[in-house]
């Protein structure tokens, strides 16, 4: 089970546009009761809709509450307030997409066949209707970033940590001959990268699979 970290419960804020009131428990559910009973996973995941339909900003408690079906008191026990479930929620959400990609990128035989499936799947992500929703982890970069360093250091890391996936998997196809030698691993793996969060943002704009497919295959030209 999902428990947010200890920094996640105790925040303390550098950063007064992300200040936000806390999660006060509500009359009839007070601080000292019993907890209720959820599924902090399920709660957080929830929560990830939430801020991807309104932002960080534009999300309210109340909007967290009719999202995740919990009460305030509930959500105050969990997570203490809506910057803490809003780390929380990202950082579930760059954790996924992290196994999600890493996953893909080593499975066996051809590494060229792996980064196409992976760039394949935000191609098909991105043409279904949740494609309009866009991503997270884009969406919170232009609204937060710079000015919040915490924010900004897990996005950082993530890319990062993106961008070592998609090298480690030409490296391998460099090696198998499938993949020119003469660019540098990173940087296609930074071009991989950058395609990837084109195609979130183009999502949003309710492109055709073919669409979406086509800049893929054009991408991986830079392969050959």
């Amino acid at each position: 089970m999902f428990r947010p970290p200890l920094e996640f419960r105790n925040v303390q804020f550098h950063n007064k546009s992300m200040q936000t009131p806390k999660l006060v428990p509500s009359p009839d559910h007070p601080g000292p009761g019993r907890p209720r009973e959820f599924d902090i996973d399920e709660a957080v995941r929830d929560a990830i809709e939430v801020f991807r339909q309104h932002g960080y900003h534009g999300t309210s408690v109340q909007d967290l509450t009719e999202g995740t079906g919990l009460a305030r008191g509930s959500l105050y026990k969990a997570f203490h307030d809506k910057r803490s479930l809003f780390l929380a929620a990202l950082d579930h959400y760059t954790a996924g997409s992290l196994q999600r990609v890493g996953e893909t990128l080593s499975q066996p035989g051809s590494a060229r066949a792996a980064i196409r499936e992976t760039l394949m799947g935000y191609a098909r992500r991105a043409a279904e209707g949740k494609g309009r929703q866009g991503c997270l982890l884009t969406a919170s970069a232009m609204e937060l970033m710079p000015e919040d360093a915490e924010v900004s250091s897990l996005i950082t890391r993530m890319f990062r940590r993106m961008q070592d996936l998609f090298a480690a998997a030409v490296i391998r196809g460099q090696a198998s001959g499938e993949i020119r030698r003469d660019y540098d691993e990173r940087a296609i793996a930074r071009v991989l990268l950058c395609t990837i969060q084109g195609l979130r943002v183009l999502g949003k704009t309710g492109p055709s699979e073919s669409e979406t497919a086509e800049v893929v295959d054009l991408t991986l030209r830079i392969l050959d």
